[in-house]
């Protein structure tokens, strides 16, 4: 057979060498036993994810429901009391769950909204089972694909030089002028193609999952899965060449195999309890007992220039008696105790809010010491990419948090003002009924874009691609010195 590769290597001869290459990695069983597992135990774990969303978004919308029902429909109270009764909201997720289900079974999806505090994520499935939260095994489609088929790209890799240096090929070819780099880019395209293959499978059951699984917003599911898709594609890209470096620059393939080994261990294996490690250690959060303390002693203190709580209740009442001309509080035409209550509500979400930032750059803080980690481990940056795409990372939960803390606002001010207009001087003693609940709507949530999706994950996406554009410049640089 005519060399695939001349000393003018030309379109045509460029094809050739990828063909080649495609052949001999469809006579190679070995690599299609491999494909085959592969497509199994990620498409076992893309139904395993359709039932948990499936199941769990049911068991959250009757959840939901049943939550505003018992709001609504609770005893005749006193508002306050009503509002310390307070009422669940929960995360809705969308179908990219089913491949992705990032920090749902540790975080929880339910935020209980009462009076007094800003609410916190609980009822995590990993509270359930500890194994779960333990991290010793990867349930999510996407966490497997990008374990396992990165190990693929880069056994492929390793063995693709190597194998043509060991077999005398590489001798041949060198010797009859072969441009390296050419032959070298046809290789790693025919690669390339073949990782494509088994993907192409695995991203069709991701589409049929979002598909289905989308009842609102299927346009934005669907912008989110080629995001999530692009990022795989740079991230498997990016193995594909590493391995290819360690065959171009290892002498023999058990050399070549053993580095990208190493290289997997580290950086796929290692590297995400070496990030989580490094977080606690140096951006370490506060216990809740902890947060909770600060919060009260900076409310009886006073915190940023404004005085504790004790000196504004005095400022109020002197105020408020001046205001509507009475010499005791007694006599208001309003309810005093709704009055100080707003108040209190005010001077606590100031507070809260000081405390809730810090606490938000903490989680940052951690956040960037992963993304430096991952500067190190693109294994870290393509699984931050896929949960940003998939609406499970700590950004969407922010989001839903945040929007579940104006809400608790509004409806903690409704319960105040009923207190306010319902009673008159210092009077507390009242009683709202079912009609005053109902006056509080239920929470109305729209999950962010696709777009703001990507802008949130910024940092890993170009730490992909930096590695690639990397990973493919050195491999290129490093087969002009290609050596037989």
């Amino acid at each position: 057979m005519p060399s695939p590769c001349g000393r003018h290597i030309g379109s045509d001869r460029m094809l050739a060498v990828v063909r080649n290459e495609l052949r001999l990695q469809r006579r190679d069983g070995r690599l299609a036993l491999l494909t085959v597992l592969l497509v199994t135990m990620v498409g076992v774990a893309l139904l395993a994810g359709w039932n948990d969303y499936r199941r769990g978004e049911a068991e959250r919308i009757a959840f939901s429901d049943q939550a505003y029902r018992q709001w609504v429909e609770q005893a005749p109270k006193h508002p306050h009391r009503a509002a310390s009764f307070g009422l669940y909201v929960s995360k809705p997720e969308g179908p990219l769950a089913v491949v992705e289900p990032g920090l749902r079974p540790f975080a929880g999806r339910t935020l209980w909204l009462e009076a007094h505090n800003q609410a916190s994520f609980s009822y995590a499935a990993a509270d359930d089972a500890p194994r779960a939260a333990s991290g010793l095994g990867e349930r999510s489609g996407a966490g497997l694909l990008q374990l396992f088929a990165g190990l693929l790209a880069l056994v492929i890799g390793a063995l693709s030089v190597a194998r043509e240096r060991e077999t005398g090929v590489l001798r041949q070819l060198l010797a009859q002028g072969v441009r390296p780099t050419r032959w070298i880019t046809g290789k790693y395209t025919g690669l390339l193609i073949t990782l494509a293959i088994p993907m192409t499978f695995v991203l069709a059951a991701m589409f049929a999952f979002v598909i289905v699984g989308a009842d609102h917003s299927r346009e934005d599911a669907l912008a989110r899965l080629a995001l999530m898709a692009l990022g795989l594609v740079c991230y498997l890209a990016t193995m594909l060449a590493v391995g290819m470096l360690a065959s171009v620059a290892l002498q023999s393939s058990r050399a070549a195999f053993a580095a990208v080994l190493a290289f997997w261990i580290v950086t796929d294996l290692l590297a995400p309890r070496v990030a989580s490690h490094l977080a606690m250690t140096f951006a370490a959060a506060p216990t809740a007992e902890a947060y909770e303390a600060e919060i009260s002693k900076d409310f009886g203190k006073g915190l940023g220039g404004q005085p504790g709580w004790a000196a504004q209740l005095t400022a109020l009442e002197a105020a408020t008696k001046k205001q509507y001309g009475v010499a005791t509080l007694d006599v208001l035409p309003v309810g005093f105790s709704g009055l100080r209550m707003l108040a209190m509500e005010d001077w606590s979400n100031f507070v809260g809010d000081r405390h809730f930032a810090r606490l938000s750059q903490t989680y940052v803080q951690q956040d960037r010491l992963r993304d430096i980690v991952a500067f190190a481990a693109p294994f870290l940056a393509s699984r931050s990419w896929s949960q940003a795409m998939a609406g499970t990372d700590w950004s969407h939960y922010r989001h839903f948090a945040d929007e579940g803390e104006r809400y608790r606002r509004v409806f903690n001010r409704q319960m105040n003002e009923l207190i306010v207009t319902g009673t008159r001087g210092q009077v507390w003693e009242m009683v709202a009924g079912r009609d005053d609940f109902a006056k509080v709507p239920p929470m109305s949530y729209r999950s962010p874009t696709a777009g703001w999706a990507a802008a949130q994950a910024i940092v890993p996406g170009l730490t992909l691609l930096v590695w690639l554009v990397a990973a493919l410049t050195v491999l290129l640089l490093a087969s002009r010195r290609l050596r037989p």
